[in-house]
């Protein structure tokens, strides 16, 4: 494998970005550090201005058409504290008027600690072609002046070098942010077409446009720190409704109602001759149903050992804990499906319109997809946030042990392995408490909600699991996880 690396040095030590607005209070933050596809068009616009949109400009459009089509970098960068939240400067607008109007300007910034730079790398096959556009995009980053706003500095260096597989090596007090792919990620990632896009816009906007009323096509990108646990599988959130536009409720003692109304109605849509063309009977039986395809039609269903999509029902509650608690949501996790086919299969569950809740074959009610799971007031209860996650977690709903208890092996090692199955090492795990009873609000003791199968074969508990490390989620521990037992929550 060969290695591009662009390290951007900001002198005066501060970026001010895109001030975006997050969550429903409003609050503003900063994208921190800057995105693959801020980069890539301060990459267009220093060799596209001046001579420069003249010399060598068929071979810097062929390297950026090459960059574009490679996967997310990640980025190494410093730590970065908020600074200015709060301060406004007031600039007049560039007008023909006597009286300028004096347009608002925050002072919000990020300012990097060190005097290191933010290092963008891609990883990519080692042939002739790719080595020569590599070298492009160095001498084209040795261009760029600035990045973010018009305050915001930079020059860029570049280099090209070969690597091994071997995971990278990060200094102390450095963070290594890895890229996962995610619908409605936070930073976003030039996709095939963004060069094109990026010149059409410049064009019409010069023509009197609103860079606004033109997209330009990009990857959505999650990247998760080196100094975080993170679950990088993607999600989709369905509500509940009634014929007459009133939620859908469900006792939370009885998980496994909601959810299998759900995973019904996802996998009759997927029987349709396109999907089963495309994705195969067998992917689609293993994956949503979570079984083993029938060869034959007396042929009794068998679970299926490896990851798929769990069907979680979220419980109605809020951060006073004054709701009730019933089920109107089912969270969708897909388990296995971060590449691939399986990839796109999540991604055309997450595009869901309209599906058909059913009770014993009669219809009684309806779902959809909320298209952005991470904004919804109640699941965001259960993610985390990314901007400050917990290392205290407890159940919502009990954790079922994988396996029985026996001497020296107590429900609390039998957790410890459920937590293994999902990546999560012994050594992150600082505590770990176990109950009988609910051990938070509006929530029912271990031996009240409604198992049944292979589900009532071992115990269950509720737990409060203190890591070394933050955590974000969803978190979904234990036997039960396909079906909701083990949601666990943040408790700060």
């Amino acid at each position: 494998m060969v290695e591009l690396s662009l390290s951007v040095m900001f002198p005066t030590k501060r970026y001010h970005g895109r001030v975006a607005e997050v969550g429903r209070a409003g609050e503003r933050e900063l994208e921190w550090p800057p995105s693959p596809l801020r980069l890539f068009q301060a990459l267009i616009a220093g060799c596209h201005r001046g001579a420069y949109g003249i010399v060598n400009q068929d071979a810097c459009d062929q390297a950026l058409k090459w960059l574009e089509g490679l996967e997310p970098p990640t980025i190494e960068t410093s730590a970065a504290i908020e600074a200015g939240a709060g301060l406004t400067n007031y600039l007049p607008n560039n007008d023909n008027d006597f009286d300028h109007i004096r347009t608002p300007k925050t002072m919000l910034a990020k300012v990097i600690m060190g005097y290191e730079p933010v290092i963008y790398r891609w990883k990519f096959g080692d042939y002739d072609s790719a080595r020569i556009n590599a070298r492009v995009i160095c001498a084209i980053a040795s261009l760029v002046t600035h990045l973010g706003q018009h305050q915001d500095t930079v020059y860029i260096r570049g280099k090209v070098t070969d690597v091994d597989l071997a995971a990278a090596q990060v200094r102390q007090g450095r963070l290594l942010y890895t890229p996962t792919k995610r619908i409605g990620g936070k930073w976003d990632s030039p996709d095939n077409g963004s060069l094109k896009a990026c010149q059409n816009r410049y064009h019409r906007v010069l023509q009197g446009d609103s860079p606004f009323d033109h997209s330009i096509p990009s990857q959505g990108i999650h990247y998760q720190t080196s100094d975080v646990i993170s679950f990088d599988t993607p999600i989709a959130l369905s509500e509940l409704w009634q014929s007459d536009d009133r939620r859908l409720k469900f006792e939370p003692r009885d998980l496994r109602q909601a959810g299998a109304m759900v995973r019904h109605a996802i996998l009759e849509h997927f029987k349709q001759p396109a999907f089963l063309n495309y994705y195969g009977k067998d992917l689609i039986c293993r994956l949503v149903a979570g079984h083993e395809p029938q060869v034959g039609p007396s042929d009794k269903l068998k679970s299926y050992d490896g990851d798929h999509l769990a069907y979680v029902p979220i419980p109605s509650l809020n951060r006073s804990f004054n709701a009730d608690g019933y089920v109107r949501r089912v969270l969708v996790i897909g388990y296995g499906c971060t590449d691939g086919k399986a990839r796109e299969l999540f991604a055309d569950v997450q595009r869901f319109a309209l599906g058909m809740l059913k009770d014993g074959g009669k219809p009684i009610g309806r779902f959809h997809m909320v298209e952005d799971p991470r904004s919804d007031s109640v699941l965001s209860l259960f993610l985390g946030s990314q901007e400050s996650p917990s290392k205290i977690w407890r159940t919502v709903t009990p954790i079922i042990l994988p396996g029985h208890r026996r001497r020296g092996r107590s429900e609390g090692t039998l957790i410890i392995a459920a937590l293994n199955r999902l990546g999560i090492q012994s050594e992150d795990i600082a505590s770990l408490s176990t109950f009988r009873g609910p051990i938070v609000p509006k929530t029912s003791h271990a031996l009240d909600y409604r198992v049944k199968g292979y589900l009532a074969d071992t115990q269950r508990f509720h737990a409060e699991i203190i890591f070394k490390r933050p955590v974000t989620g969803p978190l979904v521990v234990g036997r039960g996880r396909y079906a909701g037992f083990g949601l666990m929550m943040p408790w700060d």
